[in-house]
Formats: structure tokens, C-alpha cells, sequence
């Protein structure tokens, strides 16, 4: 019998966006969360003797749905969905004469990222039976990478799905070999080129893709969702209020780079499980910082990045072992 401990998610790469594929690899997803959206189609006239709405003037449309993998990051098997946050992939490449180590670069471009995923959440009913959702036509819509003290890196992946079905098989999940976590003694922030003692720091992204593509083509299946609006990329970094830098950076105005850096395990050589998100000009819309009876004074810099015409507005770079996405 199976139990609640036998929930998983899997992933698989669409090569057609809403054609199912094979199931390859489990993720440690934290939450499930995925959700059919559905609509009521009722028709109502002037009909004598009738009670309610009739039976047979009443229809259920499904309309495809969203839903989430949240997980602690991990140093290896992520670049099956990281391929979906940005629109650019380099990679992985050798690390020179570290052969067991490669790098993955992610950049945000203008065209934006197509991949769609088969998506199933396998989920235990109260029998102990397996019951497998499969949704298809997953797309990242949104993601977040956050960082707090005494926590571990997370990253979030908002989805939008266009169909979900009942009836495929059970997929078996495969988690990546040797895979470890990051947490907040291996994260470094940087300010405008100098270290920052943050407190938090977290950055999302929001595609700017349109999801509801229904049309009247005899189905009720939407169509790819496609970029239609400008993406935006924000975040925010808090810290101790320990002088003024940060708030002359927010008060100037001045984009600033800003990165962080999670320095995780050996690899070979000189090379380490890493994980870095630089974002070349950010502008500070934050706040005064604030003082209270009960802690020492603090500063919560919201920050939105912008283009600077020359470099990708966001960059991740993926140090591991992984020789393949």
C-alpha cells in the first residue's frame, strides 16, 4: 500500500507543445498545487413548468489550469525546467581541465522561452492507490528565487497548463544521483560591486505570456500561450541598516549591478557547485530605513531590473556535474 510519502512530480520535455511525452525526471516539489480551471456554461429562457435551470441547458467546459513546483534548489537536475525562465541556454560546457564539472548559462533575450513540459503529479488516495494526474502543455509563466537567513534556497515555477487527463500510466520518478541542497551560509550579495551583509534577497520574473489563447476552432483547448506584454524582472534586497550606501544608491537613481552567488561542494580541481544570478543594472525603489523598540534598524530595498542596451537584463549561471539539461 502507498502512502502519502509516495507522492511525486515528474517532468518531461514537450517536443509539441500539448502532446504528452515520457515522464524523465522526479523533482522535490513542496507543495502541489496544480488546479483544472473549469467554466459553467448555463442557458436560461422563458420555458414554462420549469423549476431551475434545466439539465440539459447546463455544460461544464474545462479550460486548462495553473499550478506550481516550489523546491529547495538543488545542485544538480535543474536544468530541465531553468531552460523555461529566461529564452537562452549556453551549454553545459567542460570546465577546462575540470572534466567532471560544466557550466549552463541562462539570459534573458527578447523572443523569450517556448519549452512546454508534461507535467504529472502523482498523488496517494486515502486506499493507498497511486492516482496520476498528467497535465500537458505546461508552460512557465512566472518563477522566484528567494533567500533568507537560516533557510535553504528555493526557487518557485508557476505554470499554466492547457489540458489535464487521468488516464496515463503511472511514470517512474528518477531523481538526479548526488544531488545536495544550498543554503544561506553559501550565499554571497553584491551591490554595485561590493558585498552587501543581506538579510534577504529575492528575484522573480514574469514573462509576460498570454495564457488564455481560446478560440473558435471546434475545441476548448487554448493555443500556445505566446510573450505579449514586456517581461519584468524585480526583486528585493534587506539588510541591517549599517550606514547610508544603500540608501544614497536607492535616492540617486543610478541603475547598480547586483549579484548573488551560492558556492555549494567540490566538483574537481578548482571547481564548485554554483549558482549565480546577475542582474548588470538594477534601479532601488525602496524606502527610509526603519527603527523600532524591539531590533536594531533595518532597510527593505525593492528593486526593479532594467536593459541597459548592451547586457542580458538577467543572467543564471549553473556550475555542477550535470552534462546534459
Amino acid at each position: 500500500m502507498s502512502s502519502q510519502l509516495d507522492a511525486a512530480v515528474l517532468v518531461g520535455l514537450e517536443s509539441t507543445y500539448g502532446t504528452a511525452v515520457a515522464l524523465t525526471r522526479g523533482y522535490e516539489a513542496q507543495a502541489d498545487s496544480f488546479t483544472i480551471e473549469t467554466e459553467q456554461l448555463e442557458s436560461v429562457g422563458l420555458r414554462a413548468g420549469q423549476q431551475t435551470i434545466r439539465s440539459d441547458r447546463r455544460k461544464v467546459v474545462e479550460l486548462g489550469g495553473e499550478g506550481a513546483i516550489e523546491m529547495d534548489l538543488l545542485s544538480a537536475g535543474n536544468g530541465l525546467i531553468m531552460q523555461a525562465m529566461l529564452g537562452t541556454v549556453a551549454g553545459p560546457t567542460a570546465d577546462g581541465t575540470d572534466t567532471s564539472a560544466y557550466t549552463v548559462t541562462h539570459t534573458s533575450d527578447s523572443a523569450g522561452p517556448a519549452e512546454s513540459f508534461t507535467i504529472q503529479v502523482q498523488r496517494p488516495d486515502s486506499s493507498g492507490t497511486i492516482q496520476s494526474f498528467t497535465h500537458h502543455g505546461c508552460m512557465v509563466k512566472d518563477w522566484a528565487i528567494t533567500q533568507g537567513v537560516n533557510e535553504y534556497l528555493k526557487t518557485t515555477f508557476n505554470f499554466d497548463f492547457e489540458e489535464v487527463e487521468t488516464d496515463t500510466a503511472d511514470g517512474t520518478p528518477v531523481y538526479p544521483a548526488d544531488a545536495s541542497t544550498f543554503d544561506w551560509t553559501q550565499c554571497v550579495v553584491t551591490v554595485d560591486g561590493s558585498d552587501v551583509d543581506a538579510t534577504s534577497f529575492e528575484v522573480t520574473g514574469d514573462l509576460g505570456l498570454k495564457t488564455d489563447r481560446y478560440q473558435l476552432r471546434g475545441s476548448n483547448l487554448k493555443k500556445q500561450p505566446v510573450r505579449a506584454a514586456i517581461p519584468s524582472y524585480e526583486g528585493t534586497v534587506e539588510a541591517e541598516f549599517q550606514n547610508t550606501d544603500l540608501y544614497d544608491l536607492f535616492i540617486a537613481g543610478t541603475p547598480v549591478e547586483i549579484t548573488a552567488t551560492w558556492t555549494g561542494a567540490l566538483i574537481e580541481g578548482t571547481s564548485f557547485d554554483t549558482v549565480t544570478v546577475t542582474l548588470p543594472a538594477c534601479q532601488f525603489n525602496g524606502d527610509s530605513p526603519a527603527v523600532s523598540l524591539e531590533d536594531i534598524a533595518t532597510i527593505s530595498l525593492p528593486f526593479k531590473v532594467l536593459d541597459d542596451g548592451t547586457n542580458p537584463a538577467v543572467t543564471i549561471t549553473v556550475e555542477s556535474a550535470d552534462s546534459a539539461l
